[in-house]
């Protein structure tokens, strides 16, 4: 009894294996160095990712940041990447994304809250956390949405917290000097203008005089 009860449950074990093999024909796997990023406020930065895939079967894969870190990018670049199969992860595709984080930190300006402005970064650190996700593909073009829609297969992450640095800087008075220098200039060239005209007319009276 308990041998035919081992041949049954080897039995199903095997049809369940054979059933499994065709959803694990193609995937894909990620590798990352670093779980932190310290990135200066409104500055452009590119992390790089590898990306295996150890399969049969080539992908076509994205980089993108989940919705939780969305709110402090303010423009992004991931491109479509094609990882062949019989990638290993020792042998991993790098594979880049590209953002930009906006000015996050409020500065201290003399004029129209944007010009003459210092920073002291007496404020507490942003951080952001959430997770970069690779999302894999049958197909080479993925929609605006970033998913294949019906062809996408699977996804896999990698933890993130981006650190957003303030760069502390003194007032920058160039404005100042340059306006000052316009209005000196234009005072100069009305004292010439007005000496000119008044020598102009001097001779002027010195000839209806003769």
């Amino acid at each position: 009894m308990k041998t035919e009860k081992r041949v049954i449950n080897f039995f199903i074990l095997s049809i369940l294996i054979i059933s499994l093999i065709p959803f694990i024909s193609a995937g894909v796997g990620l590798k990352w160095s670093e779980e932190t990023a310290l990135i200066p406020e409104n500055s452009n930065v590119c992390l790089t990712y590898g990306v295996y895939n150890p399969w049969p079967k080539d992908s076509y894969v994205k980089i993108q940041l989940s919705d939780s870190l969305k709110e402090i990018i303010t423009s992004s670049s991931g491109e479509v990447d094609l990882i062949p199969g019989y990638t290993y992860s020792n042998s991993s595709i790098p594979v880049n994304f590209c953002f930009k984080t906006p000015s996050v930190y409020k500065e201290d300006c003399l004029l129209f809250n944007s010009l003459i402005c210092s920073q002291t970064c007496n404020e507490t650190m942003k951080l952001y956390s959430g997770q970069v996700e690779v999302l894999e593909s049958s197909s080479s073009k993925l929609d605006n949405s970033g998913s294949g829609g019906s062809s996408t297969a699977m996804s896999v992450s990698a933890p993130l917290t981006v650190k957003v640095k303030c760069v502390p800087h003194s007032r920058n008075y160039s404005i100042v000097y340059f306006a000052v220098g316009i209005i000196a200039l234009a005072f100069l060239l009305w004292k010439i203008y007005k000496r000119k005209s008044k020598s102009k007319g001097k001779e002027i009276f010195e000839k209806r005089k003769k």
